[in-house]
């Protein structure tokens, strides 16, 4: 698996800022395919698909990215930054903020059942195309090694007991929430309803975990 490093220079090597004259043709090229990806799966999409949805040629499309993995990897750029700031404040905070921990689980729900069918097309791609999955993959490990480092912290200034490995425990976390917030995506898509206390719950696993039961 490639490492967090060897992705984000992917990400700023392949999908850097194009100068602002084309920003307007990418942002409609981004948006045409997050539209798609809301009716059909990644594998039904084409590049022309996209093009002719958001009124550019297909030349056009690929002075923007070379592939379309490379304008999905684009759109879910900006798909983790959102979930990243929603759940990032506990982790980003210096000191104790476990008041925190629960604004941060409820923001990233609240992202995720605003933006329903997204989420799911998102891990339709995230489990169809090869390029995708390595750089959400790389995302993720990106995220563990945040939690890791503030359970570490909680743990040396004395908010948090020893314990098992602190990014062991970052890892178990973090792909937990990945897991869980899949498979209520997936059934809202599919017409279910939300499952009550979700966010309560998640912070109850996470707040015993690292903090203890008091």
């Amino acid at each position: 698996m490639p490492s967090v490093q060897q992705n984000e220079y992917k990400i700023r090597r392949r999908y850097e800022r194009v100068p602002r004259r084309g920003e307007e043709r990418r942002t409609a090229l981004l948006k045409a395919l997050e539209q798609l990806l809301e009716k059909e799966a990644l594998a039904q999409i084409g590049i022309a698909d996209i093009a002719k949805a958001a009124g550019v040629t297909r030349s056009a499309f690929y002075f923007y990215f070379p592939t379309k993995a490379a304008a999905v990897a684009a759109l879910l750029e900006g798909i983790y930054e959102e979930l990243l700031e929603g759940s990032g404040t506990w982790h980003m905070v210096d000191g104790s903020a476990r008041h925190a921990l629960r604004a941060g689980f409820e923001a990233v729900i609240s992202y995720c059942e605003q933006n329903i069918n997204l989420m799911a097309a998102t891990w339709d791609a995230v489990g169809s195309d090869r390029e995708v999955r390595e750089l959400w993959e790389g995302w993720m490990e990106e995220l563990v090694k945040r939690v890791g480092a503030k359970i570490s912290d909680e743990r040396t200034a004395g908010r948090a007991p020893a314990g098992t490995d602190a990014n062991v425990i970052a890892e178990a976390l973090v792909f937990m929430n990945e897991r869980i917030l899949e498979r209520e995506v997936r059934a809202r898509a599919g017409g279910g309803e939300p499952t009550p206390g979700l966010s309560d719950a998640i912070f109850e696993i996470w707040d015993r975990t690292i903090y203890g039961i008091e």
